[in-house]
């Protein structure tokens, strides 16, 4: 048995670390590292949403290593555990099953830790070998990223669509585009409150990179524009944590995404900073959205829920949608990636509700889509809702 900071050879094979805690959820993850304890791209970095690279692998909730198979410039493989809160690392166990190799003692981990390394596999001397570590981060998965490399910088997002058309143009030729969707599906007078809510969670972060997000939200002002009496975007960010984030106005837009959509942290509507990346939360989110319009009673609410997938709070996401059917919210969830998306691909079928309150449907490149496309997808459903609300006497403001 291995104590902490203890380390000893491998024979080769396979690797198989798995981490557990009584009556806590933890997350498994693994980070490649060079000779100089770097990533060499952020795709060294194995999680639920990119589960394999070079010969390591996520499955389940263990990281399998295969010796063979790890390419040369990997010198050391950290297998990392998280969790949601500080000072949860209780009850920890890790176990390793290798060829000819040893067991673990739970590596001692210090109160208010949420991120810990709990094993290292690494080369010395051209040969395989195992230490327990038990080093962590109050900083959270930012604090690993930052020690180890991994992509959390601020860049500007870059220019995607229509680079050489003034923004204000192009929320104009966007509205028109909105209108002419309400119109064809008979409710282009409709006044409703338009929400986005973001997934911040480590595996966006190349869409915040690349401005994809940025036009997301671009494209989402256009609808509140078009439909929401103050043209304003409420807006929320999420990943372990959330943020209620200032409203968004067409003039506000680049600022707004600039120091507001950010990949490791968010300044919220209160002024207070909240960290992101990490895994994603949805329900959390979800009744902050549900507890902010309940006591704003109005317009009926539109929230558009953009996220990349690993949805996994599947009784909870859905307890929160039968309890929400009776109010005069409406739910359209949009997949960016090619993720586990969980309840969210079943809404259709989910029972226990007073109505169908929600949609979702997935893209493979949002940012290739159309504007006439996009719309006509996330207007899909919403006309038929607005219908059976009004059947049901559900508030629905001047609508």
């Amino acid at each position: 048995m291995l104590r902490k900071g203890e380390n000893a050879t491998l024979e080769g094979g396979r690797v198989t670390v798995a981490v557990t805690a009584v009556g806590r959820a933890i997350d498994v993850s693994a980070v490649l590292l060079g000779d100089d304890r770097r990533v060499r791209s952020d795709d060294d970095l194995v999680f639920f949403n990119h589960p394999a690279q070079d010969g390591v692998a996520l499955e389940g909730d263990q990281i399998v290593i295969d010796l063979e198979t790890v390419s040369a410039e990997v010198a050391t493989i950290a297998v990392v555990a998280s969790v949601d809160g500080p000072g949860t690392f209780d009850g920890v166990h890790v176990r390793a099953d290798v060829r000819g190799g040893p067991g673990f003692e739970v590596p001692a981990m210090a109160a208010g830790e949420t991120v810990v390394v709990v094993v290292e596999v690494y080369r010395r001397a051209g040969a395989w070998k195992i230490r327990a570590v038990g080093q962590g981060w109050a900083s959270g998965l930012a604090g690993l990223a930052t020690d180890f490399g991994v992509d959390v910088t601020e860049e500007r997002p870059v220019e995607t669509d229509l680079p050489a058309v003034d923004l204000r143009k192009r929320i104009s030729l966007r509205k028109e585009a909105v209108r002419v969707s309400l119109e064809k599906k008979g409710i282009g007078g409709v006044r409703a409150r338009v929400a986005v809510a973001l997934d911040a969670s480590g595996s966006m972060r190349r869409l915040y990179k690349e401005g994809v997000v940025a036009e997301i939200v671009e494209r989402m002002a256009a609808i509140a524009l078009q439909v929401d009496d103050d043209g304003a975007l409420d807006a929320w960010i999420f990943a372990t944590e959330f943020a209620r984030l200032p409203p968004l106005r067409v003039d506000e837009i680049e600022a707004w995404t600039r120091d507001n959509v950010r990949m490791h942290e968010a300044v919220a509507a209160d002024g207070s900073r909240v960290s992101l990346g990490g895994r994603n939360n949805e329900p959390q989110v979800i009744q902050d959205i549900l507890a902010y319009y309940e006591a704003r009673p109005g317009d009926p609410v539109f929230v558009l829920f953009f996220s990349d997938g690993g949805v996994a709070k599947d009784a909870q996401i859905s307890r929160l949608l039968r309890e929400a059917s009776n109010r005069p919210v409406f739910w359209q969830f949009i997949g960016l990636g090619q993720g586990r998306y969980g309840i969210l691909e079943k809404l259709d079928t989910l029972d226990g509700r007073l109505i169908d309150n929600a949609g979702f449907f997935a893209v493979d490149d949002i940012a290739r889509i159309t504007d006439a496309q996009l719309y006509e997808r996330i207007l899909s459903e919403f006309p038929a809702w607005l219908k059976a609300a009004r059947t049901h006497g559900i508030p629905l403001g001047s609508n």
